[in-house]
């Protein structure tokens, strides 16, 4: 029998493409959900025609009517919180764990939600459901990332990975809350690397560290951005002496004027969340310039028959958009399989098998490039 999914928010930017790629890829019988009921029902009827033969409906569903979400999630098997917003993610994982019913977010990595969610562990794991949080690209792929760099070495040594996000910022819409709560997440990110035995934090002046990004995007100065993903790699690889996840910024004039005056005024007053975030995103809307493209680069060095070994890859793709709803769509192609679905908290970079999850990123349209000691590598060699 077909798997029922829900995507909350699914008539949203990210949650359009997830509708569309789930529908050309399995056989599941679709809702997408959220609190315009004209949107939802607008999008399942855009899309049922297209795909024939595919189960495509729209409903109302307010994340914040607990009655009204365990309502809905009766006839569902899995819920996918596409909204960007994560101030109502007890509401909803609550109502999935009454619903015995399996949870997929791909939100942002704050606290708040990690925390949310690890308060629920332990009835999680007692429902036999799998909640898989922070899933799209970063946070995500990271982590999957250096998992596959293992893969290629005997010992691995440093694993960084940096990504850069170069979109025409203008063109793009966002809701005002996630607007307001980006502004907010980003005074919580913390400068943390692994090194030396130990995660580190670094000074703004120690922190930054250049990746070259190719031809189209080329070098980048990024600094750390740590992902909750990334914590548990050192145990699983012991020989681990460097690592970390980088970020490329904006452009100089948000990343040393705006955003340090934005993080110094919130920290006097945080009901100023609001006209910063107008400031902040005024401001971004005015960068944006060609060439267009998100990726996210692994640099690895690890060690085979003794001697030392360098892996580079690089995933590409021009739609930020996509970037981020493509890996969701290959976690989700492994959970649907039941290869990955077992009970308990899991991230999406932690829970998938790296090697199938490169191929199927390249399958569904991200470019992969791999290269061994700046030799060209296939996935399947």
């Amino acid at each position: 029998m077909n798997k029922t999914v829900l995507i909350l928010g699914g008539y949203g930017n990210t949650g359009r493409l997830l509708a569309e790629w789930l529908l050309l890829t399995t056989e599941v019988n679709l809702i997408i959900a959220g609190r315009s009921e004209i949107q939802a029902k607008t999008l399942a009827g855009d899309l049922q025609p297209r795909f024939p033969g595919k189960q495509v409906t729209g409903i109302h569903l307010d994340a914040a009517n607990f009655n009204e979400l365990l309502l809905a999630f009766q006839r569902v098997n899995l819920v996918i919180v596409a909204s960007s917003t994560t101030a109502l993610v007890e509401n909803v994982a609550k109502a999935a764990l009454q619903a015995r019913i399996d949870y997929f977010d791909m939100q942002l990595s704050s606290p708040y939600k990690i925390n949310r969610l690890r308060q629920l562990e332990n009835e999680i794991i007692a429902a036999g459901c799998c909640f898989i949080t922070d899933g799209g690209f970063h946070p995500g792929v990271p982590a999957a990332l250096i998992r596959y760099a293992a893969t290629q070495f005997e010992s691995l040594i440093q694993a960084n990975v940096a990504s850069v996000i170069q979109v025409n910022w203008a063109a793009l819409s966002f809701a005002e809350e996630t607007k307001i709560e980006f502004i907010r997440e980003l005074q919580e990110y913390q400068l943390l690397v692994w090194q030396q035995g130990q995660w580190r934090e670094l000074s703004w002046y120690h922190a930054v560290k250049e990746f070259d990004f190719g031809q189209l995007l080329g070098k980048r100065a990024c600094v750390p951005f740590f992902l909750e993903e990334l914590k548990c790699l050192p145990e699983q690889f012991p020989a681990l002496q460097d690592s970390g996840f980088f970020i490329a910024g904006f452009h100089w004039w948000i990343d040393y004027v705006i955003m340090p005056l934005s993080f110094f005024l919130l920290k006097l007053s945080p009901k100023l969340a609001k006209p910063l975030s107008q400031l902040f995103w005024w401001n971004l809307a005015k960068i944006g310039h060609p060439p267009f493209g998100t990726s996210l680069l692994l640099e690895a060095t690890g060690l085979n028959q003794g001697q030392s070994q360098t892996l580079r890859v690089q995933l590409f793709h021009e739609d930020a958009y996509q970037m981020t709803a493509i890996p969701v769509i290959a976690c989700l192609l492994q959970y649907l399989d039941g290869t990955i679905r077992k009970p308990g908290l899991w991230w999406q970079g932690n829970l998938v098998a790296p090697t199938r999850m490169l191929r199927d990123l390249e399958k569904l349209g991200i470019t992969v490039e791999v290269k061994v000691d700046h030799l060209l590598k296939t996935l399947n060699s």
